[in-house]
């Protein structure tokens, strides 16, 4: 077992429930088992493997809130490494080749942003020349809140380059919209969703559809799809099989342990729902969750095997419409818990490998939310993001959420804490700053410019109704829009299809 040891000059960037988030990742970016811990001044990060990698720490950047921040590439030496110099360090240099690849691809970046970029290295080399100097820390620290506030600049001019020259070449093609809820929205909401959507999701809830095994009820459904194709949306289905203990009605227990039969409900499941709205719909999620979710006593390969299954009875049944398999959680912090042993990127390709037809690779990100979504990243590490799944050739449906708020949702899973960005951009109309608006218009033209990336949902409509992640709806628990919506309608101007 390999050890990394760092200092600390300001230990109060690094929360108490931040250590178990830490985790080491090699070359390839897929995190190994980690565990984290002090001992005494000095952080020990202890991982399975004795390789060189990057360590990821959620560190709180001033003006900008807690971050998942990476070193370079370090390997294992006997004198501790000071931990805020090495995130500086690991910061200006993802920074800079980001910027090297897009000024490679034709971006002009501003001369104002490149000065606040040299301004940021020269803190970094100030503070790695003078590490024992308690006052290295201040000057990596302030190292990486330039840094951080630059890459927000450095994306916003690349989307709207990139933006612009696609729309001088042709019309983007890509569809935007929003996942519906387990009700259909009221007439005022409707018509929100209609002015910023090309494309809705119907959720398909199993747990709402077969309350009792054998006795379905499509009404919900029926009534959503109604409506969209009413209002002329495009209409993706599912996920069909959602693979954790949220997706599945709860009779499913009796079925624990009695692998013949547990396979052959939730296939039977996949069957009903496609045959009744098989020509209606226009995508087909297939799965989601397919590698951090738990279900049952499935284990990794049996999972793996039920969604070929589960694609395989789609495309029998319906021969012409796409299918798309998702994965959340697609960087595979999970796996930093040393209980599970394939990343997102394995199933993938194992399923892509498979020749099963599959049209698209969704990825959930719930990002601001923990456990069970991410901590908060720098905006271009999403470029990066793209990149790498985009080698598996398929195009891409990104389906994303974040906080508004933080604090109790009473309709929210309790398991699940909201932590909202700390990004001081994009005050609404009152001169308040929403944290879900910050981070959303941050990321989402970066998406869009992306060629790869076909399809992107907000992943929750509406707080009003019992839902997963706090505060993460683009309408809020009283049925008003919150600023994200409006920011959604605004980019359908240059993204309809």
């Amino acid at each position: 077992m390999g050890q990394l040891r760092f200092r600390l000059h300001d230990r109060n960037r690094l929360a108490p429930e931040s250590l178990a988030r830490i985790f080491v990742a090699g070359g390839d970016d897929i995190p190994w088992a980690t565990h984290a811990r002090f001992e005494g001044d000095v952080l020990v990060v202890e991982r399975a493997v004795d390789e060189s990698g990057y360590v990821y720490v959620p560190w709180e950047v001033t003006g900008a809130g807690r971050r998942l921040l990476s070193t370079s590439t370090l390997m294992e030496r006997s004198e501790p490494y000071l931990l805020e110099v090495e995130l500086a360090r690991g910061l200006i240099h993802r920074l800079r080749s980001r910027l090297f690849i897009w000024e490679f691809m034709g971006l002009v970046p501003p001369p104002d942003m490149l000065q606040r970029l040299r301004s940021a290295t020269r803190q970094f080399g100030l503070a790695a020349t003078n590490q024992r100097d308690p006052a290295a820390s201040l000057a990596a620290n302030a190292a990486i809140a330039e840094a951080l506030a630059v890459s927000v600049e450095l994306v916003k001019s690349y989307a709207e380059q990139t933006l612009a020259a696609r729309q001088r070449q042709t019309p983007a093609g890509t569809l935007l919209g929003v996942t519906l809820g387990t009700t259909t929205p009221s007439v005022k909401t409707r018509r929100q969703v209609v002015d910023a959507c090309t494309i809705a999701q119907l959720p398909v809830a199993w747990r709402q559809i077969e309350l009792a095994e054998g006795r379905r009820d499509w009404r919900v459904t029926d009534e959503q799809l109604s409506w969209c194709q009413t209002a002329g949306l495009k209409v993706a289905a599912g996920p069909l099989l959602q693979m954790d203990d949220r997706g599945i009605p709860d009779w499913m227990v009796l079925w624990e342990g009695n692998d013949e039969t547990l396979d052959r409900v939730l296939l039977d499941h996949v069957r009903a729902v496609v045959s009744r709205y098989v020509g209606r719909v226009h995508l087909w999620h297939v799965a989601s969750r397919v590698s951090s979710g738990r279900v049952l006593s499935l284990d990794e390969e049996r999972k793996l095997n039920l969604v070929a299954q589960a694609v395989q009875t789609v495309r029998q049944l319906d021969p012409r419409t796409p299918t798309v398999v998702s994965f959340d959680q697609p960087w595979g912090e999970y796996l930093a818990g040393g209980d599970e042993d394939l990343a997102p990127w394995h199933y993938a390709d194992a399923l892509v490998r498979a020749d099963l037809g599959i049209a698209g690779i969704g990825l959930e990100v719930n990002a601001g939310y923990w456990p069970g979504g991410c901590t908060h990243r720098p905006a271009f590490e999403y470029g990066r993001l793209i990149d790498q799944w985009s080698l598996l050739g398929l195009p891409l449906m990104m389906m994303l959420s974040a906080p508004s708020a933080g604090g109790p949702d009473k309709r929210a899973s309790p398991k699940i804490r909201a932590e909202p960005l700390g990004l001081t951009e994009g005050p609404d109309k009152a001169g308040h700053i929403d944290p879900q608006y910050a981070w959303a218009s941050a990321v989402l033209p970066l998406l869009l410019a992306r060629n790869s990336v076909q399809v992107v949902l907000w992943n929750q409509l509406s707080d009003a109704e019992p839902h997963e992640f706090a505060h993460g709806g683009i309408v809020d628990s009283h049925g008003k829009e919150k600023p994200t919506l409006a920011l959604l309608r605004e980019l359908r101007k240059n993204c309809s299809a």
